[in-house]
């Protein structure tokens, strides 16, 4: 008796088939939708729909990318709609998460990442950071650093400064550390191209990402990467450069 109250009470792993159908309802719902409703649907539909993409099936595959489809044309310029970050990043954060998952999932996060009351939620990002692939570990510092600039450029809170000082990884300070070091000797090129001195091309873009930063943008950056850097107590080695580099920079008067 009790082998069968364990057995009854096992996931049950749906077909194909079924999952093909599950989703094809879904897209109905969605269709059917109203704006009003649309963030409590995306809630439970988004991740459970990129959850699907883990199947080998081209027609489940073929059915998400279709509700996937739907979705972006329904939020891309609706801001006030709500994606369902911590979700997301649970599922991209899973062991079990394939690549195509995770691949997916880094787009919503960003998405989702937008719309969110995004202060406290930065310092979650970085935590674990340097376990990612090299491509999302930029797509998130891009995102944390965007943050930054638009938090913490006058000060910042001790609530959130504590968050900032519980990533304790040495390699996720380390990197965080050195994508701070790059923000700071980045410049604003006057040609729209090319890198900073002191930067590679690739370091350039890793900071600015498709479009330049420009010079108010890259200023509050920079104020609220110090303010940052400050509040998280890294150790002497990485946090000398960093100062030394804001030191010679041209907005030195506004440090």
């Amino acid at each position: 008796m009790a082998e069968s109250s364990s057995s009854s009470s096992s996931p049950v792993v749906k077909s194909d088939a079924e999952t093909e159908e599950l989703l094809d309802r879904m897209l109905t719902r969605l269709a059917l939708c109203d704006d009003s409703k649309l963030e409590t649907l995306l809630s439970k539909l988004l991740p459970l729909t990129l959850s699907s993409l883990s199947t080998n099936s081209t027609a489940v595959r073929n059915k998400v990318l279709e509700i996937l489809s739907h979705v972006n044309k329904r939020v891309k310029y609706q801001h006030e709609i709500g994606l369902p970050f911590q979700e997301l990043w649970k599922l991209y954060t899973a062991a079990n998460a394939t690549a195509i998952v995770k691949n997916f999932c880094i787009m919503y996060i960003e998405m989702a990442f937008e719309r969110l009351n995004i202060k406290n939620m930065a310092p979650v990002l970085i935590a674990n950071i340097s376990k990612l692939p090299l491509q999302h570990q930029e797509i998130i510092l891009r995102i944390v650093a965007k943050v930054i600039g638009e938090c913490h450029a006058s000060q910042i809170d001790d609530e959130v400064a504590v968050k900032y000082r519980s990533v304790n990884g040495s390699q996720d300070r380390e990197l965080f550390a050195e994508f701070c070091l790059h923000l700071m000797l980045y410049k604003q090129s006057s040609q729209g191209g090319g890198c900073s001195p002191g930067l590679s091309i690739a370091q350039s873009n890793r900071v600015a990402g498709k479009n330049p930063l420009k010079n108010e943008e890259l200023l509050m950056r920079k104020l609220g990467v110090l303010n940052v850097v400050d509040a998280m107590e890294l150790s002497p080695e990485p946090v000398y450069p960093l100062y030394l580099v804001a030191s010679a920079d041209r907005y030195r008067g506004s440090y």
